[in-house]
């Protein structure tokens, strides 16, 4: 296999794995019940992550290229509109602008950039500027979100000195299911009401304690919370609570 086509493998699953949606079973199920256009919105939200990895596979195992006149008009449009939607979402929808605005970002350009680099585009330029350049920077976001979960283990782990302990997101119905869960891109909270979070990121339950810990993306770590919420009694502490955690 070609280096180009090793780092574009790598590049567009990393994508993937740090972007993809968490809960896929519970989307499908919600899709079985939603209305036309909700379901079409549902299905491009959850399969945007997946299309550079699905583009990159596709180049190749079977050598698939884009005409360079079909990824010269869709890159702008792909950019524009995920630059305005991320945009929109980010002050409209998000209890974090800056992480919303960056996951959108990161989604845009992971697509705008594997069309260019599976296309018959020939310039060294183009193909560095438009597409290694910005797929390098959607693979780290991606990376950083992967690394989030794993920072989330070692903080909980730490933190709660060998005791029974749980997790739980306030915006979920329950404890935290999987890995894909405490991702850097899953993680942060999205309930707003007038420019104030009212959602902890995730919680973190220690049993014997009256103190409970939030998920800080300042200090990357949980830190002590003075605040109690419903959440926190959906949460049922277990000994070594990790090891019955899926990936998904």
């Amino acid at each position: 296999m070609k280096r180009e086509n090793i780092l574009l493998f790598g590049a567009t699953g990393t994508i993937a794995l740090g972007l993809v949606h968490a809960d896929i079973a519970r989307v499908i199920e919600e899709l079985a019940h939603a209305r036309r256009e909700e379901a079409i919105a549902i299905s491009i939200l959850v399969t945007l992550p997946l299309l550079p990895f699905a583009l990159a596979v596709t180049h190749i195992c079977v050598g698939m290229r884009i005409h360079w006149l079909a990824a010269s008009t869709l890159y702008p449009l792909i950019v524009l509109l995920g630059t305005l939607i991320s945009l929109v979402n980010a002050l409209v929808n998000s209890a974090v602008p800056s992480l919303s605005m960056w996951h959108g970002m990161a989604l845009s350009f992971g697509l705008a950039s594997s069309i260019c680099l599976v296309s018959s585009a020939q310039s060294k330029d183009v193909r560095l500027y438009f597409g290694w350049v910005p797929m390098g920077l959607a693979s780290l976001a991606g990376l950083w979100s992967l690394l989030t979960a794993g920072l989330v283990v070692l903080s909980s782990t730490a933190t709660v000195g060998g005791q029974p302990f749980c997790i739980v997101r306030e915006e979920q119905s329950g404890e935290v299911a999987g890995l894909a869960d405490v991702r850097g891109f899953s993680l942060y909270a999205t309930h707003t009401e007038r420019g104030i979070i009212h959602d902890f990121h995730a919680v973190l339950v220690v049993e014997g304690r009256e103190q409970d810990y939030n998920w800080s993306y300042t200090r990357l770590r949980f830190v002590e919370t003075d605040h109690h919420t419903a959440a926190m009694k959906r949460c049922t502490p277990v000994q070594h609570f990790w090891s019955d955690v899926a990936p998904f």
